[in-house]
């Protein structure tokens, strides 16, 4: 395989590469620099669509959950395999239109998303204080969001480091550098921070995540961390709301337990731990579809229960 699409699938391995949003752009991005190449090393179209396979196939070893990335290179599959589409250069015809259409559904979904999130923090608005949102682990989609809302609205953030690599530093970076009233703790702590118990300055009105990966029954998959901030916005009655395109949604998963949770080296939580200490390092966990108040989307906010119907009405091939 190329050696640039080699270097993005370790980057996105090591979580060097974060969000999916962002893993899905890099990817369409180096495979249309490099489709000249490919083309080239290809000897016909079935050539082709093997390699374009073998790239598809190269980002679930990387990262399982990554779905967005994966759909996308499903569609563009779905073309080329068109018997329409009988060589080289109908391939390469077809693969520059949809690469490039589909770059452009990103970005409109991005400001679709966007536009409807901006909304509901608009309607969500307290008159006697500043709205307080948690978020975890970083999300470009809710970034965009609280970049549109920090110029209209106020209200303040609390975030979490999102351990044992930090993910969440990035998002404090970014709220920071954009002007962005912003809180970290840790992990651990993001359960009582929700509860009612951890007092008025901690007054949490609503949990804004994003996901890299949805089934057709509206369950999530996000960073570890995510079902236990879940479960305590559920007890104490918080909205809890997940930012993602439908382009995430796992093709043909309606059971969550479907998808494999990936368990990373135990080095990223104790590098230099005793010998005969085992250390499971979940690298995400699970949002069940009752503790989730609505889907953000390119289609407006969701219901867990109203995401197939969606999916079967805009990206019918995902089901």
């Amino acid at each position: 395989m190329n050696k640039e699409l080699n270097e993005i699938f370790k980057d996105v391995k090591a979580l060097q590469l974060q969000g999916a949003t962002s893993v899905a752009k890099t990817v369409i991005d180096a495979v249309i620099e490099n489709q000249d190449k490919i083309i080239s090393e290809s000897s016909d179209k079935d050539d082709f669509v093997l390699k374009i396979k073998e790239i598809a196939e190269k980002l679930v070893w990387a990262q399982p959950t990554e779905t967005m990335a994966q759909n996308i290179l499903g569609f563009i599959i779905f073309e080329l395999q068109d018997p329409e589409v009988k060589n080289i250069d109908g391939c390469k015809k077809v693969f520059k239109e949809r690469t490039s259409e589909l770059k452009n559904i990103i970005e409109k979904n991005e400001k679709e998303f966007t536009k409807n999130g901006l909304e509901l923090i608009k309607s969500s608005v307290k008159k006697s204080r500043s709205l307080n949102i948690l978020t975890h682990c970083h999300s470009s989609g809710v970034r965009s969001i609280l970049k549109a809302a920090n110029n209209e609205v106020g209200f303040k953030i609390f975030n979490t480091e999102t351990r044992p690599v930090f993910l969440g530093r990035a998002t404090a970076e970014k709220m920071v550098d954009s002007g962005i009233d912003v809180t970290m703790i840790i992990d651990s702590a993001a359960p009582f921070v929700i509860s009612n118990k951890s007092g008025p300055k901690f007054d949490i009105d609503m949990v804004l995540m994003g996901s890299d990966a949805i089934t057709l029954n509206g369950a999530a998959i996000n960073k570890i961390g995510s079902y236990g901030i879940s479960l305590s916005a559920f007890h104490e009655k918080i909205p809890l709301y997940i930012v993602v395109s439908l382009l995430k949604i796992k093709r043909g998963v309606y059971n969550i337990l479907d998808i494999p949770i990936e368990i990373r080296s135990c080095n990223e939580v104790w590098e230099n731990a005793p010998k005969g200490l085992d250390i499971v390092n979940f690298a995400f966990d699970i949002i069940p579809s009752e503790f989730i108040t609505g889907f953000i989307t390119e289609f407006g906010i969701l219901k867990p229960e109203e995401i197939k119907e969606a999916v079967v009405k805009n990206y019918p091939r995902l089901l």
